[in-house]
């Protein structure tokens, strides 16, 4: 993804960026994550191939012949790259395994404080702290039994004279008028639709890795995520 610090530099340049800036803050987040990144690369290159696509780039085009997609960021990375994961010709979902690239650190939980802007990552498995242990298990197929199919939304705009189809939303849709002010009208209809093994259409759902906190307890080979996203 595309960091705050990134985006607020370029403004910068135009003359453009809020005056009342942290520069210091946001070149750390920035750091942070640019770190997790090449770290990740260097992780997965030892036992696949990788390929390296930034957050505004992403599109369907790479998910195809993919086993496993890694969102680094935070929740809105996963969220954002969980749009392009569909069932293929081959009847193949690639896996999403999403890395927190900034968590909070350990003073801050010391502390009891955080910082609002960091990302919670309740959607990823790993984080910048634990990802040299879990990322190798993970490509070994040794975190399978934590892969959970999750249901989507798939959602169909349908208007006098077109017909949108949106991405598959993992969390939430929202529907609203282009003027906060303005009335909205909808007429919402609900269908079920199952493929012949009970779980959602192609299209309406995705896997990805999710831990089981209970399971840890017990299991010494997953290591606890300090957090709880190319």
């Amino acid at each position: 993804k595309h960091t705050p610090f990134e985006e607020y530099a370029q403004l910068k340049l135009q003359g453009k960026a809020p005056k009342q800036l942290r520069w210091e803050r946001l070149k750390d987040r920035f750091e942070s994550h640019q770190k997790c990144v090449e770290e990740l690369t260097e992780i997965v290159r030892r036992q696949a191939d990788v390929r390296v696509v930034s957050r505004e780039d992403l599109g369907p085009q790479h998910m195809e012949g993919i086993d496993l997609v890694i969102p680094v960021g935070g929740d809105g990375t996963v969220l954002s790259t969980s749009h392009f994961v569909d069932r293929f010709a081959d009847g193949d979902d690639p896996i999403l395994l999403g890395v927190n690239s900034d968590p909070t650190k350990p003073h801050e939980r010391k502390s009891g404080t955080s910082d609002e802007r960091r990302s919670f990552g309740a959607l990823c498995y790993a984080s910048a702290n634990d990802m040299r242990d879990v990322l190798p298990l993970a490509l070994r197929g040794d975190l399978n039994f934590d892969v959970q199919r999750r249901s989507r939304l798939a959602v169909t705009v349908r208007g006098t004279f077109s017909e949108t189809r949106l991405p598959p939303a993992l969390n939430d849709v929202l529907l609203a008028h282009p003027s906060p002010a303005a009335v909205s009208r909808f007429r919402l209809e609900k269908r079920q639709r199952r493929s012949d093994n009970g779980s959602p259409g192609g299209g309406e759902s995705g896997y990805y890795f999710e831990r089981d906190e209970r399971k840890e307890k017990n299991d010494n080979k997953i290591p606890a995520s300090s957090s709880s996203s190319s």
